[in-house]
């Protein structure tokens, strides 16, 4: 610490980011039919001991009667074996504008939260309360601060513009996703002993295209979907870049995580991943995906970190509506993806 002229961190990155949209952008607010409810667990560098769990949990549902998107998410994020923790609660509304019928759509997002950050003071450790012989048997000088907790509000928002066109095979769409965010808008203040310490901005850009392959209904569904994810966040950047091919009912991927956005380096990678899961329908009206990622890390804390784990669910109540009452014969014009 004494040697080093800055401190670099982040916010928590998911490999199966496609599995925790409304975290990556909150453009995707009800961007689906229906309800869906998304929870996330990650297991940073499992063998550290200082370990990097992560959970989280989203709800959004889709609202055709004004053309929106609401939604809300619940964020832990623990640091330092649990001497540092960071909860947020955020509330999501996106608004959907149809520029092509069918065929193209544009959704518009914002995110508003309260974020709490608490350090367990009682369980940390200074440097005086250490003897070179027994180890950690005396009294700290430090005193302890007045507060151990920070309460601040924090703002994102973000567009995501997606778009069909025809395959070589008839009556086949693929489906192309661009989206760009911004999280932590206003650059709040998250110190907890009341200093300066500024949250960065984090940008977001991603891209995506589904490619159905077979896609009858007698039969399983097979599709391919590349996406790649890049984020930045003051001075660090990461590019991801994963393929996942589906054959109904179970799916499986790769992908590379770069500290050199955009140019391949093998001295940069971060880690390697493979993910697999199941994509299918409970019934008519319930849709799910469960799914399980590894990382292998290739950087040169390979031999520290014994990889990350990460486990998602993904469940859709395809037939939730905000507005019982409407004429059932009423069809709205909106792109079928």
């Amino acid at each position: 610490m004494f040697s080093s002229s800055a401190l670099r961190a982040q916010d928590p990155t998911f490999s199966q980011f496609y599995l925790n949209p409304l975290y990556v952008n909150p453009a995707y607010a009800g961007m689906n039919e229906g309800l869906r409810v998304c929870a996330n667990y990650r297991n940073l560098w499992g063998r550290i001991p200082s370990r990097f769990p992560t959970y989280s949990l989203s709800v959004d549902a889709q609202n055709l009667s004004i053309s929106s998107g609401l939604g809300f998410n619940i964020i832990s994020d623990t640091e330092g074996e649990g001497s540092l923790r960071t909860q947020s609660f955020g509330v999501f509304y996106s608004y959907r504008a149809i520029l092509i019928p069918k065929h193209m759509i544009f959704h518009g997002g914002i995110q508003t939260s309260i974020v709490s950050r608490r350090v367990d003071w009682s369980s940390l450790i200074f440097s005086d309360q250490i003897d070179p012989v027994l180890g950690v048997v005396k009294p700290t000088a430090t005193p302890e601060p007045n507060q151990q907790n920070v309460f601040y509000p924090d703002f994102s928002a973000g567009g995501v513009l997606r778009f069909n066109h025809n395959t070589r095979r008839k009556k086949l769409l693929a489906t192309w996703t661009l989206g760009a965010a911004i999280h932590h808008l206003v650059q709040p203040n998250e110190s907890i002993i009341r200093q300066r310490s500024v949250l960065p901005r984090r940008f977001v850009g991603q891209a995506g295209v589904l490619i159905p392959i077979r896609h009858e209904v007698t039969r399983n569904k097979i599709a391919i979907n590349p996406q790649v994810l890049y984020e930045q966040q003051g001075p660090m950047r990461t590019f991801m870049a994963s393929v996942t091919t589906l054959v109904q009912p179970v799916y499986a991927g790769i992908g590379v995580r770069n500290q050199t956005p955009l140019i391949p380096d093998i001295r940069r990678q971060d880690a390697l991943f493979i993910s697999f899961g199941l994509n299918s329908n409970w019934n008519k009206e319930i849709f799910y995906k469960m799914g399980y990622s590894y990382d292998l890390t290739v950087s040169q804390l390979k031999a520290s970190t014994a990889g990350t784990h990460e486990l998602a669910l993904v469940i859709e109540f395809k037939k939730f509506s905000f507005n019982k009452r409407l004429n059932p014969k009423k069809k709205t014009e909106c792109p079928d993806f």
